[in-house]
């Protein structure tokens, strides 16, 4: 429950309008209460009628029913002022609840684009959706229909039970009797609610992961004939699910019936213990209907107790899983600096590796290890080396996605730390190995590296990747659907799309982590030649596998191990005995 009380932000921002709803449960049930008080005064009316009736032979019912008129009417009345009361309660207090649940989601959302790397390599994407949807409405169900039910449940109980008191304490103490019993079963299920909750909710996030994993890799799964498989796995899953839900089920199947009953019984306690009283004389047989009638007001109330018990349960649960990644702080190099002032001025002059380590803190693998280059304005840079000597994590770390374990990176002798990375990131375009394309229309896609581009320009942009001719040949164009991830798309067209993203942009820092791996060689010798060519003023840093590439670059540092173990141009490397000329003709064996 202790999880709940980060919600309390929330709530203190829609203190107003909760508090107008919570006004409006007081003045429904206040006039909840006059009905049940007219139907016994009209049952004492009816009996007095009777008794004068029999006592002096007097049929005339007159006044009794135009009293009985009024009395309909004013039912009548309470009714529909009541009706006006609850639809002002529920437009308050649940559309709160609803803007609350906006805000817990932007927030939640908000704080994942914060979280670095680390966090995404460690966490399903299924389970990151699940609590951002799933979780999040069983913590608005709390924040509405809980909050809304239970102040309903207090006032009305208070009321009625004052109202109780006042007509026969000794009636009222009678009927009662079930309320400690009650209490105490509420007490015993509730921990198994919450602990039934949290599997389930666990269950609901393997199960979505389950689901969004198999849509993602779809087309593995189909090359490799393995749909029976995946779907004998989803079924496990899914099975699993429905058995914890119905294990939840049956808690509340047991849990909801006893309260009824514990009703029933004060029900037959009210009829059978008023009847003595009648006799007694002691109360009116109006006040008897009309404690009949505040018990079964009280049944609702004492049935919502289970139902809000388990819904606040279920919202304890889903918030701990949500204060979970909420409660997680290795926020990204952007965030991090987001407060530092931003550098009017050209931070793309020179760039300096000093002594620079990077360790990765899940494998303890050191990818990097004291790296030291300059890197200078209007010039190509090429980083070559085998698989796992550390060219993406320096690419990364130009990028400002990685901050260096050891040591430090220069921007014109002004430090990482002290940089603005948001105003850095502005004027960088990083293309990854792994090109990721929304579900969007080619033209859209480009266009979410930079909005306000003319057609002209997105024309001219696609001629010099050499992909226009490719458009042109789709039957709607630039405003073809290219599906999730791509996947209407080949390889080498989706990495020029990527890259028209990066180039459009008009970067000052451009990074290619080998994002033209399938590009045929001489579409990518066109596309170096139109990036070096246009992009004269930028720094450019590409990796790639294959070396005949790197003849436009006029630095090359070959990366083994994590160290630089070779510097120098395309000619001069291939000229001298070392890692790059055995790379370089093992490469041209292969061919």
């Amino acid at each position: 429950m202790k999880s709940l009380i980060y919600l309390n932000k929330y709530i203190f921002k829609y203190k107003l309008q909760i508090l107008t709803g919570l006004l409006f449960v007081i003045l429904g049930n206040v006039f909840a209460l006059f009905p049940a008080h007219l139907i016994g005064r009209s049952f004492d009316l009816i009996t007095h009628a009777i008794n004068n009736s029999k006592l002096n032979n007097d049929s005339n019912l007159d006044s009794l029913y135009s009293l009985l008129s009024i009395y309909a009417g004013l039912l009548i009345l309470v009714a529909l002022v009541r009706g006006v009361f609850m639809f002002y309660m529920r437009q308050n207090i649940i559309v709160a609840s609803r803007h609350i649940e906006y805000d817990l989601k932007n927030d939640i959302f908000r704080h994942y684009q914060n979280l670095s790397s680390d966090f995404y390599k460690t966490n399903d994407s299924g389970d990151l959706l699940n609590r951002l949807t799933e979780d999040v409405n069983k913590v608005r169900m709390y924040l509405g229909p809980a909050i809304m039910y239970s102040f309903n449940l207090c006032t009305l109980i208070i009321l009625i039970v004052s109202r109780m008191l006042m007509i026969s304490p000794e009636l009222t103490l009678i009927v009662l009797i079930p309320i400690p019993l009650l209490s105490f079963l509420i007490y015993r299920v509730s921990h198994k609610i919450n602990l039934k909750s949290g599997i389930v909710q666990h269950q609901l996030s393997l199960l979505t992961n389950a689901a969004q994993e198999t849509f993602s890799g779809i087309r593995l799964v189909k090359s490799l004939v393995r749909e029976k498989q995946m779907m004998h796995y989803f079924d496990k899953i899914s099975k699993q699910y429905m058995n914890n839900n119905i294990s939840l089920s049956f808690i509340n199947s047991v849990f909801f019936p006893l309260v009824l009953l514990l009703v029933g019984v004060s029900i037959l306690l009210t009829v059978y213990m008023g009847g003595v009283l009648v006799i007694r004389d002691v109360v009116s047989v109006g006040e008897v209907a009309e404690f009949i009638i505040y018990v079964n007001m009280l049944t609702w109330p004492a049935t919502s107790i289970g139902w809000v018990t388990e819904v606040i349960q279920r919202a304890a649960a889903s918030q701990d899983r949500i204060n979970e990644f909420l409660d997680k702080h290795n926020y990204t190099n952007f965030h991090h600096t987001s407060n530092n002032q931003p550098i009017h001025k050209n931070l793309y002059q020179n760039i300096q590796f000093k002594n620079v380590s990077y360790k990765y803190q899940d494998s303890g693998l050191l990818a990097l290890n004291s790296i030291s280059l300059d890197m200078c304005n209007g010039e190509i840079f090429g980083i070559v080396g085998h698989v796992g000597s550390g060219k993406s994590t320096l690419i990364q770390m130009l990028s400002g996605v990685l901050s260096p374990s050891v040591g430090n990176v220069l921007f014109d002798n002004i430090s990482h730390e002290k940089l603005n990375w948001c105003q850095v990131r502005d004027n960088i375009s990083y293309v990854s190995q792994d090109v990721f394309l929304f579900s969007d229309s080619i033209k859209n896609n480009i266009l979410f590296g930079k909005e306000d581009v003319s057609d002209l320009e997105l024309l001219n942009i696609a001629k010099k990747l050499c992909f226009l001719d490719e458009v042109k040949s789709f039957k709607h164009g630039f405003d073809t659907y290219v599906g999730e991830g791509g996947v209407t798309l080949s390889g080498g067209q989706k990495q020029r799309i990527a890259l028209a993203r990066a180039l459009i942009r008009n970067p000052k820092f451009l990074l290619l982590d080998d994002a033209l791996s399938n590009v045929d060689s001489e579409t990518e010798l066109k596309i170096m030649h139109f990036i070096k060519s246009e992009l004269q003023d930028t720094i450019i840093v590409l990796t790639s596998n294959r070396l005949s590439v790197l003849n436009c670059c006029s630095n090359i540092f070959v990366l083994k191990y994590g160290h630089v173990v070779q510097k120098g141009n395309h000619e001069n490397l291939i000229s001298t005995k070392g890692e790059y000329q055995k790379l370089f003709f093992n490469q041209m064996d292969n061919q």
